[in-house]
């Protein structure tokens, strides 16, 4: 089986712009047009948390993993533009958003800093809205090799945990999901944001990975049902209800099977070199929309004054022109010099 799958890089890149439509652009034309569903972009980002348990297992699974060296290369990974997104947010917010840097400013870049915002009510989003999910990857970094040995160790604990904190998850969101709006932040931000709401998805993203590796699966099933698993996933965030949500992944099943399906049948559209690059340089996409946007839009609200639809579709040249040069000029360089170290994988 193949670790590296082109094909499910490439639906990175569609997760991505989807986030940022949904940031950015939902309320426009062409959007409206299926506005149900890219208003819930942001459902996208649990599909990343399902993608990242999903990729992480079929890559490390079977090789001894230095704990330290596997969490430098995953510092690796997302520290540099993560960084580079912070900093460019600040410059943005005290230039152009009247951002004062004061106490609370500092902790929000402190926090924001340690990856720990989306631990702290009222946090989450302060600056860089987005990055609220990398602190949640991050602890899924920090548990993903005990994850691993559970797995291979005793898949049923491994599935009943899953399961646990799966329902937990789902019961509690939904249990105060319709009253958001006039609870706390300390409910609301906890129910939304805080990490350990989330981990199910990861975990069911390693189930996928598992059965990719391990099982012995009826290929010629998941080759063809990539496509209607495809559909059925707009179908569910097209008319979802209105007291529903999957903010803390109650279709991350549904999403796990289509990655198993997608990474089986690994359809040679997705295999395109212009796709396959552009989810390369998705997780620039992702980090970097805010600085990006929020520059624009200052910009455009001062001096430009271009209208709503052409600054969006500008806005995304702009993006990926900067996530094309984050990757090149700041990720790759230091994904090369951590790999030319020896690691013990």
């Amino acid at each position: 089986m193949k670790t590296q799958i082109n094909a499910l890089t490439a639906t990175r890149a569609f997760a991505a712009i989807m986030v940022v439509i949904h940031h950015f652009g939902s309320e426009l034309y062409p959007f409206t047009l299926s506005k149900n569903i890219f208003h819930a972009g942001n459902i996208a980002v649990s599909y990343f948390f399902v993608l990242s348990g999903f990729v992480l297992f079929i890559a490390y699974n079977g090789k001894g993993i230095s704990y330290a060296d596997y969490f430098k290369r995953r510092i690796a990974r997302i520290a540099p533009a993560y960084y580079l997104s912070l900093i460019l947010m600040i410059f943005v917010s005290i230039g152009f958003l009247k951002y004062s840097l004061n106490a609370t400013a500092v902790k929000e870049i402190g926090l924001s800093a340690l990856f720990l915002q989306g631990y702290v009510p009222s946090f989450p989003l302060v600056l860089n809205s987005p990055a609220w999910s990398i602190s949640v990857e991050m602890l899924f970094y920090m548990l993903f090799p005990a994850f691993l040995l559970l797995l291979n160790r005793n898949k049923g604990v491994f599935v009943a945990i899953t399961a646990v904190l799966f329902v937990l998850a789902q019961y509690f969101h939904l249990k105060y999901y319709e009253q958001r709006w006039s609870l706390p932040d300390s409910i609301v931000d906890t129910v939304f944001f805080n990490p350990v709401m989330h981990i199910s998805q990861f975990m069911i993203g390693m189930l996928g990975g598992w059965l990719y590796l391990k099982a012995s699966l009826s290929k010629w099933f998941f080759k063809g049902s990539s496509s209607v698993l495809f559909i059925l996933i707009l179908l569910l965030i097209a008319y979802r209800p209105d007291s529903i949500s999957y903010q803390v992944g109650l279709i991350a099943p549904v999403f796990m099977l289509f990655i198993l399906s997608t990474a089986i049948a690994d359809p040679k559209i997705l295999n395109a070199r212009q796709l396959v690059f552009l989810g390369e340089i998705s997780y620039g996409i992702y980090i970097l929309q805010f600085p990006v946007f929020k520059l624009l839009l200052a910009l455009n609200t001062t001096y430009m004054h271009i209208p709503a639809g052409w600054l969006f579709f500008m806005g995304l040249v702009v993006l990926l022109l900067a996530a094309t040069l984050s990757y090149y000029l700041l990720e790759q360089p230091l994904r090369k010099m951590m790999s030319a170290t020896k690691y013990r994988f």
